[in-house]
């Protein structure tokens, strides 16, 4: 055997070590996506969960919460302000979920699942006015212009509730 086929084996061989190689980084990679989606999810589920226990287990909070998307001019300063912090706390998890859902780390189902809270926010009147005079201004552009879209199709009556 000469030194040029000893070469040439060694060529071949060295680059089924890099395909192969590729392949298994291709499945951590893949493996590695799965993992985070799984873990996005789960952290979102985590928050409104929270979100949620607080006003199961705070009932004057729950008031509070059901006041301010109904009336907010029901709301003394003190409590339209308490409910405006709950709003943006609300509204910081929806504008996650929309980032998580435009970088594709959100899947349609589970995006659907966040709109669907979201959507209940901005139907009621103390919603859209909070997000109106208030919320609107603490988010970026593509989450404003979502939601203004959203809050134009439920006035215009294109949108359910």
């Amino acid at each position: 055997m000469n030194w040029e086929a000893i070469g040439a084996v060694a060529e071949a061989i060295g680059a089924l070590g890099v395909i192969a190689s590729l392949l298994y980084l291709a499945t951590q990679v893949r493996s590695s996506t799965r993992a985070s989606a799984v873990e996005a999810k789960l952290e979102s589920t985590r928050l409104l969960n929270d979100f949620v226990e607080n006003l199961i287990q705070k009932p004057e909070l729950n008031d509070l919460f059901l006041r301010g998307l109904g009336d907010p001019d029901s709301l003394s300063k003190s409590e339209y302000y308490r409910f405006s912090n709950m709003a943006l706390k609300a509204f910081w998890f929806f504008s996650a979920g929309h980032f998580q859902f435009r970088m594709g780390t959100l899947t349609e189902d589970d995006w659907y699942e966040t709109q669907a809270v979201l959507s209940y926010w901005i139907a009621r009147p103390g919603g859209r006015t909070w997000w109106k005079k208030m919320g609107r201004a603490s988010f970026g552009e593509s989450f404003r212009a979502f939601i203004d879209a959203e809050i134009a199709a439920l006035e215009a009556g294109t949108k359910d509730a």
